[in-house]
């Protein structure tokens, strides 16, 4: 049986949230997941929705969604959820790792690490299923980044505010000194 082929769609521009796109989420899939939920007006909306009606088929997962507030409130925009998995086990028994394409709006590579609320295009395929109560996977291929908020980790950007103490570490407190490691010394645990 060949390969069924689907066409390759690109988003309109919309705001990332939660983006995996630098590195696999292991989370829930220890293959690993990129994803990156992206979120549009509603004339953006549009244009994806009419890709992905045609093949919802009565399907009941629909990859677009409203968004919602923090009360569960409707805010007027809408939610695309687009994801490639990172490791691939095909049922004939092939399998790869692959990761989506990062560009920047010139078309160069990007290495840097793509946060919420950077502005993005998505590169994808609408993939129909059966399986689950069926619906629509959006593929995703490539990312062009067209606006970028780079990725701060928490600890690594620690605001500590304006709090002064007097405590400084001495500078060889983390090291083992011989006199504390008696190898003669032997415990039963």
């Amino acid at each position: 049986m060949a390969k069924q082929k689907f066409d390759t769609h690109v988003s309109p521009a919309g705001i990332a949230v939660y983006p995996w796109l630098n590195k696999a989420d292991t989370k829930f899939d220890a293959d690993g997941v990129f994803s990156v939920k992206l979120i549009f007006d509603k004339a953006a909306t549009k244009k994806i929705s009419d890709i992905v009606k045609p093949l919802m088929n009565g399907g009941a997962n629909n990859p677009i969604k409203p968004e919602l507030d923090d009360q569960g409130e409707k805010t007027g925009q809408y939610v695309a959820n687009f994801k490639m998995k990172a490791h691939v086990k095909t049922k004939g028994g092939d399998e790869w790792d692959q990761k989506p394409i990062l560009v920047d709006s010139d078309g160069n590579r990007v290495m840097a690490a793509i946060g919420g609320g950077s502005k993005l295009q998505v590169q994808y395929e609408a993939i129909p299923y059966d399986a689950m109560g069926g619906g629509v996977s959006l593929r995703m291929k490539k990312v062009r980044v067209l606006d970028l908020v780079e990725y701060e980790s928490k600890a690594d950007g620690t605001n500590w505010g304006e709090e002064k103490g007097s405590y400084v570490s001495p500078k060889d407190e983390f090291k083992v000194s011989e006199e504390a490691v008696d190898e003669d010394e032997e415990e039963d645990f």
